[in-house]
């Protein structure tokens, strides 16, 4: 049996494949599809030949004449001279209008960059855009050689004025910027890992006392847990408590890349549940849980000493810690049950919310009021817990945010603000895309050392009552690998050359015209 012309081997005409990524194209097609994970294919062929694609494209415009059609998307081989892709139709109340896409693939000295001085565009309204990845492949050998830093980071430039003369030509200092930033908590490289290893355990126990599922701590064969809690008491007794505890391994991050980033200071003010929690975070079983807080309470009913805990440490403990002052203490049973893994949960969360209230503060991110509502003591432990995770994820975006761009103090402020109004009404989602406005003269340092992954320059003229577009687009990856080669493939020419302006760029080119019908 004699197989169709435009069989699937070959591609269809109309039918969208998962093929190509149309993220960077504003057109009637494109912003109807997802833009995160567009098109992908395992099929060797795409598309037809232009001259076929003209056809479709007649019928197109002669079938939607006078009705309300979609507007279609036609891939073209790029067999032609000028390695059309695709073609882009739509129908504009009285006119139709066709986007042709063209890509140029990577050549030695960028011989296939479009000459700015030969497209007079002089009286044109023109619209320039840069995006850096500030965590691309480039950046990650200057600072690191070790695994991407868990997160993305974009920076995207926006201009009209000064016009540019050359393609790639940087951003002017009074254009306004926009930082694209996601971050994910727990790369050990960040300053704020040592908040997030106690709150992966604190979220651990609250999760617990729901599921009774709990991941305690592998025994590492550290001192025994009454070894230290006596050792804890003892020098409560001169004291001085804190000799009693390690000190957190402290993250050189700043110092081994050289980078100025947002660190924290240990807080100084730890009371008696404090103290309790650095301990009894390292059991490895609830029985060693109960065992030690059985010891605390006996100690604490013979009235042998009486620690300190904060005037505002609502918890348990701490009540029975004031009982005991007031030789009342009444003895918790703890047999049986969780009530052992709900006290270890409230001293976790008090702990917690001190500390980070400590590190808004002491680093001047943010003033108390502004994270006020998420310290609050009332609420549930599992409201508590999701509240911390707020903060949690505030301090890891401006711990990135200062690593990565150098941010000034008040930059990272607006940024810390703006995270904690989302979350006023909104859950932790690492997925969620923020979007910082900052002026472009505060990471000027930074974009000069990075060049683009995308740089695009789009100029229009009105025709009637529609605009003309033509944009021209400079990108590292190639959205219609069909047409030339991926960005990944060993066919791409290389420069020799290891200085960061020297890189590879696809040119694609989408013209638009308009038919008045």
């Amino acid at each position: 049996m004699q197989m169709n012309s435009y069989d699937v081997t070959q591609g269809s005409p109309l039918k969208m494949q998962e093929y190509a990524d149309l993220s960077d194209i504003e057109s009637p097609v494109a912003f109807q599809v997802n833009k995160e994970h567009f098109f992908k294919t395992s099929l060797t062929k795409l598309g037809i030949p232009f001259n076929k694609t003209k056809v479709v494209a007649s019928l197109y415009s002669l079938a939607s004449d006078g009705k309300s059609w979609p507007p279609i998307l036609i891939f073209s081989d790029g067999q032609d001279r000028k390695h059309t892709s695709c073609l882009m139709l739509s129908r504009e109340e009285q006119c139709l209008k066709s986007t042709v896409i063209k890509v140029s693939c990577p050549e030695p000295k960028n011989v296939h960059f479009p000459k700015i001085h030969n497209m007079k565009t002089a009286e044109k309204q023109m619209k320039y855009k840069a995006r850096y990845d500030m965590m691309g492949k480039l950046l990650q050998e200057i600072i690191s050689n070790e695994q991407d830093f868990a997160g993305s980071l974009v920076v995207e430039i926006k201009w009209s004025k000064p016009i540019c003369t050359a393609v790639l030509q940087s951003p002017p200092l009074e254009s306004q910027a926009h930082i694209l930033a996601q971050v994910m908590s727990g790369d050990e490289r960040s300053t704020a890992h040592g908040f997030y290893r106690e709150l992966e355990m604190l979220r651990s126990f609250v999760n617990g006392l729901e599921t009774g599922e709990i991941l305690w701590l592998a025994d590492e064969g550290n001192t025994p847990i009454l070894e230290q809690l006596k050792m804890l008491i003892e020098r409560l007794k001169l004291g001085d408590a804190a000799k009693t505890e390690k000190e957190p391994p402290q993250n050189e991050m700043s110092e081994v890349l050289g980078l100025d980033t947002l660190s924290f200071d240990r807080r100084k003010d730890l009371d008696f549940t404090d103290h309790l929690w650095n301990i009894l975070i390292q059991c490895t079983s609830y029985s060693e849980l109960e065992e030690a807080l059985k010891y605390v309470f006996a100690v604490l009913s013979n009235g042998e000493f009486y620690p300190m805990v904060h005037r505002k440490n609502n918890t348990v403990i701490a009540q029975l810690v004031r009982e005991a002052c007031a030789g009342k203490l009444r003895m918790p049973n703890l047999a049986g049950g969780i009530y052992a893994i709900q006290l270890l949960a409230e001293i976790g969360l008090e702990k917690l919310r001190q500390d980070y209230v400590h590190a808004f503060l002491s680093t001047e991110l943010v003033v108390l009021g502004n994270i006020e509502s998420f310290v609050q003591t009332e609420e549930p432990l599992s409201q508590r817990l999701a509240s911390l995770e707020k903060l949690h994820h505030v301090i890891e975006m401006s711990v990135m945010l200062g690593m990565f761009l150098k941010l000034s103090m008040q930059t990272l402020n607006s940024v810390a603000i703006q995270m904690l109004k989302y979350y006023e009404n909104n859950s932790v989602n690492e997925k969620h895309l923020f979007d910082f406005p900052v002026p472009t003269s505060q990471i000027k340092s930074m974009i000069e050392n990075c060049a683009p992954c995308l740089w695009q320059m789009e100029f229009s003229k009105p025709v009637q009552n529609a605009t003309e577009t033509t944009k021209i687009v400079l990108a590292e990856e190639n959205p219609f690998p069909h047409v030339g080669w991926s960005s990944a493939s060993e066919n791409v020419p290389e420069t020799g050359s290891e200085d960061f302006r020297d890189r590879l760029y696809y040119v694609i080119r989408l013209e638009d015209r308009v038919s008045v019908l």
